[in-house]
Parts: structure tokens; sequence; C-alpha cells
């Protein structure tokens, strides 16, 4: 008994992992707005590792709003350093531009932005207007 409840909760585990993995490769503006309660665009500033908690410590300038409170100038983010890999994600380099969620239960996504995804989540209807600290 005891061991197909830790088979069961393994299982669960992979699945929520696999799920979140393809929401960060192919999510769309609509999923994205519908899943963050803080959604921006932010250019790397550091990335340290914490290898007391198998963590990346992202630092971020935020350049952009498109969903949550305005006027955030900086973040820092704690990673599972198991994210790039599992969901064959980039390790963001320093200088790179990204789009961060972040959701009511403090789960956190990173992903490269382009600048045509900028635009598709600029004219989503839900884009908060006015908090753009810099353009593409």
């Amino acid at each position: 008994m005891a061991l197909r409840l830790v088979a069961l909760v393994a299982l669960q585990l992979v699945i929520g992992t696999a799920q979140a993995c393809r929401f960060a490769q192919d999510a769309q503006p609509a999923q994205w707005y519908e899943w963050a309660d803080s959604l921006f665009a932010a250019d790397v500033t550091s990335v340290e590792a914490d290898a007391g908690k198998s963590a990346d410590v992202i630092s971020l300038r935020v350049v952009e709003t498109f969903k949550g409170p305005a006027g955030t100038a900086a973040a820092k983010l704690r990673v599972p350093s198991r994210m790039w890999s599992s969901c064959r994600l980039e390790r963001p380099a320093v200088g790179a531009r990204v789009l961060v969620g972040l959701n009511p239960n403090s789960d956190t996504l990173l992903v490269p932005l382009t600048p045509g995804y900028s635009q598709l989540l600029r004219t989503y209807p839900r884009y908060r207007r006015g908090d753009a600290l810099s353009s593409d």
C-alpha cells in the first residue's frame, strides 16, 4: 500500500512537471494572462547558482508589465535548476530578454521572449497600456 502511494505521488510530480513544461513552451497569450497574476518582460542582469537549494537565482530589470502591479523596476527569482533540463529550456544568459509569469501559488515560469511575442502580448485585450519602461 505504501509503495503504491509513493508511486502515485511520483507520477503526479512527473505529470505536473510535464504540464508546466508544455505550457512554458506552447502557451498562447490568452493562456499566460489566465495563468499569471503578474506577467512582465525583463532583461536578465545576473544568474547565480544556489547549490544548497538546487536553484538558480535570477536577477531581472523589468522593462514592461503586461499584467499585475505597475512600477516594478527589478525582480529576483529563485527557479529550480531542474526546470531547464526537464523542460528543455535554455538557462537565460545575462542580457537576455525573458517573459516572466508568477501565479497565485507562487509558481514561476521564465522563458525567452522575442519582439514578435511581446507584440502578441501587447495586442491581447487584457494588456495594461502605459506600463512599458522601454520598447523592444
